[in-house]
């Protein structure tokens, strides 16, 4: 296996491709990386601009570049030790018309060699035999009164076309379309009308063969053009092209019926995407067919498995993948592990890294500002005092209004396996009991693969169970009903399908999980939003050295190949902007007096919208913390600055569900926050100069901050993952944000320059780097320093031991540890608490049996013995890494 030493996530694009790659390969060389990790490259929709919606397994994404190309910058890539991670999607794909073998569902129903590869009920009470489409803006006869869905007849044949989309029609409803439009009965076209219709099944190769010679004909003069006209006439006649719109193997509905009423299973609620039945055999080898010849043809040497909590059975998905790709894969599952929980004993390499993102970011925050913090905010916000209350209710508030439809079909497949003995049980409370303990689950989901279960599934199963009685006591009956399908039972048959129930159970938590809080609660729940993070925890800020030790040591030990990311295409705001809005934490009594001069200065400015201000006192408080992670780096005012920073902001009130939403968007009440914004951000007012002088102060703080968080992550156990550009300071909003270009002449100049003065000395090399922090030049200059080391000594970081070095009562002050493996050490020695400065002489002592001679890497300082002192390491350069000299 080839382990990463550390990696550099490339988001591609139609505007970054494998050429815009190979362009900065030797820039990424120099820079320490050894393995390029990749968005997902399969053919996703025209323009994606993440890959996250693919439309075909069995092809890469022509927008990105072909094989061929992939194939020299493989070569490229490999003379420079450089190797590929692949990210991979099998949980879902783009439900759209592109989709190759969607479309062949859309078109031949359940007939289709595809109809089950995607999760259709197609036993589902309201749409027998058929596939759901919620994507009109209104409802089906609207649509068709209004001209919005039409008939036409183009070059794959008969069609719906809504805007750019085209649903095929099934092969019977042609006759209907088709009558009147030939000479006579023995026209061909008939024939081999009859002949498609009586090949539905047929394998789609051959299938298609079919229809490509009937389209032939019927593509002939003066054929098409009575096509065209009967095609006209149809649309003409409301009536007849709603019957033909009904005798379709799908149903064409308004969107906002998912949120009720669904028969396929999305990501999240995301119509537009449609999940995969990745546990069967055929889907299993049918997906993954094409990733492997890429990876037996050398272009791949690792996978990153996307949303593996989507899958029925993540188990007995991964057994196959490392069988199907072998042991020397390396392979990485997304999984957001929450602090009561621990990685399954899955085969394979770690996690992409979320956990440690959480570590970190705990650690770079102060705990006893971060109490004041808490207090503060509720004394602002009483309403939102209770955050596991404020996380209940939001799971409750998505499952009830977006799904709704998933939760009715929990329902209907529990009683469908026979699981409830109680005929005259109460199901309106029933499948209350069932929400409210999804709703109260503590982790996104259990991997259950039989009964009875493990003792961790049983923990969580029992905290859930209790929290759902605890707030819902008249429930207590079905509850302890539900409870049962938790054990095992002595008929097999019973028993198998209990576990049937809850596999399924299982794929709904994981999302309920996700929208009700990383994309509800983390816009609502505020006292320091730098934690309202993927993988975080907003209501517990701060963690004590000693307990981050604590993770790292348990972190060597179970999971040294995991990715440490702190930056990702999920996360809600840049890297760095994060570290600004934690050291607010060590100036509590400062910003507290800053935010209520703010919100004095600011009142004239709130507008009605509605029957309330815009913007509220929680959506006031988000936003002044925003600014401050997110304000310009060079503290230049821009418009782009004010236009992203609404474009962001309204998608903060949307996410938040209180004063707007993604479905009902409150124009009104987003307009006057953006004039607040405008209001806030004009140079005539003097809120600018304050939140402008107070960004000034952070930026040294932050500045050091930035370094300790590089270091932690490229020396701790785990494998330092780079978002793309993140190598200088990234202070991005959420996405879409952070998908803006990167500008990666500046960094390839920046490195060029960086490389010839350390060739010169160290002294000017570091001496740049401070005069220049302002550019994330400290930054860069950490980051290639210790990528390159790493790069040296591989075995020391990957397989080294983790050795924390304690300081007493002094410990947020600093965090020091050494890594060690054989003959090779590594010491580091971090300050804290650098916005609470402190002249009190600080000492650091090694154990015994570690050397005594070692040399400061980004100074060349030496320094002799065990006894250590701080401040005189940290004079010449705000951090510290040592080797032994």
């Amino acid at each position: 296996m080839q382990l990463p030493v550390s990696t550099y996530r490339i988001q591609f694009n139609p505007r970054f491709t494998f050429r815009h790659l190979a362009d900065i390969a030797d820039y990424l060389e120099d820079l320490g990386i050894t393995t390029i990790y990749a968005s997902p490259l399969l053919q996703p929709t025209q323009g994606s601009d993440h890959g996250y919606d693919g439309i075909n397994p069995a092809a890469l994404n022509p927008e990105i570049g072909t094989v061929e190309e992939w194939e020299s910058l493989s070569k490229l890539l490999q003379q420079k030790g450089i190797n590929w991670i692949q990210d991979i999607v099998p949980n879902h794909l783009a439900f759209h018309t592109d989709n190759v073998w969607l479309r062949d569902v859309l078109e031949r129903g359940i007939n289709s060699p595809y109809a089950g590869h995607f999760d259709i009920d197609w036993e589902h009470p309201f749409y027998q035999q058929k596939l759901m489409v919620p994507f009109l803006e209104s409802e089906l006869e609207d649509c068709i009164v209004n001209r919005k869905l039409e008939l036409i007849f183009c070059n794959t044949g008969l069609c719906f076309q809504y805007y750019q989309y085209r649903y095929p029609l099934n092969a019977d409803s042609y006759p209907f379309v088709l009558s009147g439009c030939f000479d006579s009965e023995e026209n061909p076209a008939n024939a081999l009308i009859n002949a498609l219709i009586n090949s539905r099944t047929a394998d789609t190769e051959h299938w298609q063969h079919m229809k490509e010679d009937l389209l032939r004909v019927l593509m002939m003069d003066p054929t098409a053009g009575r096509i065209h006209e009967k095609v006209e006439a149809i649309n003409n006649d409301a009536a007849q092209l709603s019957r033909l719109l009904h005798m379709q193997h799908y149903s064409l509905c308004y969107f906002g019926r998912s949120h009720t009423e669904i028969n396929y299973r999305r990501f999240f609620n995301v119509n537009a995407l449609i999940c995969l039945r990745v546990e069967e055999e055929q889907v299993f080898q049918d997906y993954h067919r094409f990733t492997f010849e890429l990876y037996q043809k050398g272009l791949i040497q690792g996978l990153r498995v996307d949303h593996i909590d989507g899958l029925k059975d993540p188990q007995g998905y991964i057994d196959r993948l490392r069988q199907m790709f072998g042991k020397d894969c390396y392979i990485i599952v997304e999984k957001i592990l929450d602090a009561k929980e621990k990685l399954p004993p899955f085969d394979i390499q770690g996690t992409s890294g979320y956990e440690f993102l959480s570590y970190i970011n705990q650690l770079i925050t102060d705990t006893k500002g971060s109490d004041k913090l808490i207090s503060t905010y509720k004394n602002y916000i009483p309403e939102w005092t209770d955050y596991e209350t404020v996380v209940f209710n939001n799971k409750m508030s998505n499952l009830e209004s977006y799904l709704n439809g998933e939760w009715d079909n929990l329902l209907r497949l529990l009683l469908s396996l026979n699981l409830i003995d109680d005929e005259e049980i109460r199901l309106q409370e029933l499948k209350m009991a069932l929400g409210v303990f999804m709703a109260s689950y503590p982790v996104y989901r259990a991997y259950v693969t039989g009964l009875p279960l493990n003792e961790c599934d049983e923990s969580m199963v029992k905290i859930a169970f209790d929290a759902a009685l605890e707030r819902y006591p008249n429930l207590h009956y079905e509850l302890d009903v539900l409870r049962q399908v938790f054990t095992n039972h002595p008929d097999s048959t019973r028993e198998a399908n209990r576990i049937t129930f809850i596999q399924r159970l299982m794929q709904f938590t994981g999302p309920l999980a996700a929208k009700g809080v990383e994309d509800t609660t983390f816009y609502q729940f505020n006292p320091l939003i730098s934690h309202n993070e993927v993988g975080d925890n907003p209501c517990e800020l701060g963690i004590p050295v000693r307990d981050f030790h604590t993770k790292m040591e348990e972190r060597a030990q179970t999971n040294p190949y995991s990715m440490n990311c702190t930056s990702t295409h999920d996360t809600k705001r840049g890297e760095d902007g994060r570290i600004r809005i934690n050291i607010i934490s060590e100036m509590v009594d400062e910003w507290d007096t800053l935010v209520k001069e703010w919100k004095k200065i600011n009142e004239p400015y709130r507008q009605q919208a509605g029957d309330i201000l815009a913007p509220v006192a929680n959506d006031e408080y988000f936003l002044y913390q925003a600014i401050v992670g997110g304000f310009p780096e060079d503290l230049e005012l821009t418009e782009e600055f004010i236009t992203r920073t609404k474009n962001y902001y309204t998608k903060v009130l949307r996410e938040s569900k209180r004063n707007s939403d993604h479905i009902n968007p409150n124009i009104p009440y987003e307009e006057a926050c953006h004039r607040f914004i405008e209001h806030l951000l004009n140079p005539k007012h003097d809120f600018l100069p304050s939140i402008r002088n107070f960004v000034k102060k952070l930026l040294p703080y932050a500045n050091i901050y930035t370094m300790v968080q590089v270091i932690v992550k490229t020396t701790a156990p785990g494998i330092p993952d780079i978002y793309r550009g993140c190598e200088l300071w990234d202070i991005s909003y959420v996405d879409p944000d952070n998908r803006r270009p990167v500008d990666y002449v500046i960094r390839k100049k920046l490195v060029n320059e960086l490389r010839h003065l350390e060739a010169e000395s160290l002294e000017k090399a570091n001496r740049w780097a401070m005069e220049n922090f302002e550019i994330g030049a400290t930054k860069l200059f950490v980051t290639r320093k210790l990528l390159r080391l790493r790069k040296s000594k591989p075995d020391l970081f990957l397989n080294g031991h983790y050795r924390p070095v304690h300081f007493g009562n002094d410990e947020r002050r600093v965090i020091a540890y050494l890594r060690h493996h054989k003959t090779d050490w590594l010491l580091v020695i971090l300050p804290l608490g650098i916005a609470r400065e402190t002249d009190k002489p600080l000492h650091i002592s090694l154990p015994d049996g570690t050397p005594t001679k070692w040399v400061n890497i980004f100074t060349g300082t030496e320094v002799q013995g065990r006894e250590m002192d701080v401040h005189a390491l940290h004079k010449d350069f705000p951090v510290a890494v040592l080797q032994p000299a």
